[in-house]
């Protein structure tokens, strides 16, 4: 390949990378670093808010503009192999013609935020919904479309991959695979590492809160409205009086037009005034039933995001940054999962910036003139095809003289 070639194909490497970005309708710069190594990079509530909720769109970029490998904090792999806890199998449904479903009960009572299962190995691409509940009745939504990983080389047959999720403290939790008209994966066994379950999961405050109370009808209707589609993973409802109580209560979240269940729970003074839930709205409400009894006196309220991370390998002293909001990017593959116990247990916290309007996107789709990227793309096609064909000629006609000679 002569260099005339060479340089048109990296040409069409930056330009294939540059439309890349385009796609991309926001930014975020990443704090720069001073030495080179693994980074844990917190995702803001003002940047998850603007990612699809499963996050498959939000990419770590360079200078060059070229995608930077990551991988989600939850995906690290568990060292210690003595305190696992295993969950009992409640019920290990036959496969129908749209999922496979796991159900499992939490007897240790701890709130959690992460799950360990073990599968038999397997390369098959699936996405698996997680469900709660506490009378394997009704059931919840904790947290959809997860990405099952894909059995790493090994000579144990089984391989584990955890998966990372709003706090939660369901009595019992189902794990439902999305594999309509596919053979179904195998699950051995779920459970926790017990330094890994979560008491007290951190968590991000999002604001600001626009809130409305109503008391009617026996009934306290607070209705919360935020400035953008944030993920929402707590409400805190800071109540004062009366000194006893015990209340029912419903979170609803407000999708096109109509309102979606979120959870039924329970407020009483002898327990916290948290209302853990798996939200990505910007519209919720709360209904308390105050029975016969006069309405809480609730001060402040706050909502909360649960702490989320990427993990990457990131150079000394250079640029990166967040790009995010492409409603049709998928969850990209990077050869980095199969490293993740490279990674160190201490990694350093960095954060980003405030997200803004990524311009490159404003300029694909500025509608002013015409659009000639249909006939550029042909150019460049065109203009490779006759490179080839020039290569060929000119080897052809090397070959030719060494003959002759």
């Amino acid at each position: 390949m002569n260099k005339l070639t060479l340089s048109t194909l990296l040409l069409c490497g930056v330009i294939l990378s540059a439309s890349a970005q385009k796609k991309f309708k926001y930014k975020a710069a990443l704090h720069k670093i001073d030495s080179t190594g693994f980074y844990r990079i917190g995702l803001q509530p003002g940047l998850v808010a603007k990612a699809k909720p499963d996050l498959s769109d939000i990419r770590i970029a360079d200078a060059k503009g070229n995608f930077v490998p990551y991988i989600q904090a939850g995906s690290l792999p568990q060292r210690s192999q003595k305190s696992f806890v295993v969950f009992p199998e409640i019920s290990n449904t036959p496969k129908t013609d749209t999922s496979t479903v796991f159900i499992i009960e939490n007897k240790t009572g701890l709130v959690l935020d992460r799950l360990w299962i073990r599968l038999q190995n397997t390369a098959a691409k699936r996405k698996v919904n997680l469900l709660g509940s506490d009378d394997l009745n009704q059931w919840f939504a904790i947290q959809e479309d997860i990405p099952l990983q894909e059995a790493v080389q090994n000579s144990e047959g089984t391989y584990l991959q955890s998966l990372s999720f709003p706090a939660s403290n369901y009595r019992y939790l189902k794990i439902q695979v999305n594999d309509k008209n596919k053979n179904p994966v195998k699950f051995l066994e779920a459970g926790i590492y017990t330094e890994y379950a979560s008491t007290a999961q951190s968590y991000t405050p999002v604001s600001p809160l626009n809130i409305i109370r109503a008391d009617s009808n026996k009934t306290t209707f607070i209705d919360i409205k935020l400035n953008d589609n944030y993920q929402v993973n707590k409400l805190h409802l800071n109540i004062s009086a009366p000194r006893y109580y015990k209340r029912s209560v419903t979170v609803y979240q407000f999708v096109n037009n109509g309102r979606e269940l979120l959870s039924e729970a329970e407020l009483s003074s002898d327990k916290t005034t948290d209302l853990l839930i798996a939200a990505k709205a910007n519209h919720l409400l709360i209904e308390i039933s105050n029975g016969d009894n006069q309405p809480l006196s609730i001060g402040e309220i706050k909502a909360f995001q649960s702490d989320e991370y990427f993990i990457s390998y990131l150079e000394a002293k250079q640029s990166y940054r967040f790009l995010v909001g492409d409603s049709l990017a998928q969850a990209p593959e990077y050869d980095l999962k199969f490293f993740a116990d490279s990674i160190g247990g201490n990694t350093p916290v960095i954060k980003h910036e405030a997200v803004v309007k990524n311009t490159d996107y404003a300029v694909a789709v500025k509608p002013a003139g015409k659009d000639y990227t249909g006939l550029i793309w042909v150019a460049i096609i065109v203009s490779l095809g006759l490179l080839l064909l020039l290569t060929l000629k000119m080897t052809r006609e090397v070959k030719k003289k060494e003959e002759e000679r």
